[in-house]
């Protein structure tokens, strides 16, 4: 057996897809969760300065898409030919495209550009954008793309709080039921279940 580790911040966000991942596939690894205040000591370890982090027998992996789709390669969570992991890659890539506007702004540290950027992606974006996300997710059957589940799902799962916050919408769950759902249905697999009943609790 392959020792494995993963290594964040005390986050979801970016690192729990993986871990997500690596519970379906009932793997046994570190959850290494790295504070603020290590990272400074462990960050010229990282391959490029950044978290997360899937280490394996020693080797320290990066990149949080790559390492998704490796993980999905290995538990069988791809599509059945090249164009059904390419409308994978598509569908998971417009939801980044979503999710770094969001962070771009939500992380904006001047509170007036912050305020109007926000309600320009409010007013000309979001509604657009977020409609879009719901008809694919609908359209698939409450999956990310091809009907079926995808370790595109797990990274949207374990995104899903940290969208909501980095949106600045409270209320994403009442306004698309299905983005709720389809978090709720990689949550309630059971392996999964099992690592988030045990994890440390983050609101996002």
């Amino acid at each position: 057996m392959p020792k494995i580790a993963v290594y964040y911040f005390p986050l979801k966000a970016l690192g729990e897809g993986i871990r997500l991942l690596l519970a379906y596939g009932g793997e046994e690894f570190e959850d290494c969760r790295i504070t603020k205040e290590e990272w400074a000591d462990v960050k010229p370890t990282m391959p490029f300065g950044q978290m997360p982090i899937l280490e394996i027998d020693g080797k320290k992996y990066a990149q949080s898409s790559a390492i998704v789709r490796y993980l999905g390669r290995k538990y069988g969570l791809v599509g059945k030919n090249i164009e059904e992991d390419f409308e994978i890659d598509q569908n998971i890539e417009f939801f980044t495209d979503i999710r770094t506007k969001a962070g771009s702004v939500f992380h904006e540290q001047d509170e007036k550009v912050k305020a109007s950027k926000q309600a320009e992606l409010e007013k000309n974006y979001y509604p657009v954008a977020l409609k879009k996300l719901d008809e694919i997710i609908t359209k698939n059957k409450g999956h990310m793309a091809i009907g079926k589940l995808t370790w595109a799902d797990f990274l949207f799962a374990g995104m899903y709080d940290c969208l909501k916050t980095i949106l600045q919408m409270p209320d994403l769950d009442e306004k698309y039921p299905s983005f709720k759902k389809l978090q709720e249905t990689v949550l309630a697999i059971p392996k999964v279940k099992a690592f988030c009943d045990k994890a440390p609790k983050s609101p996002y």
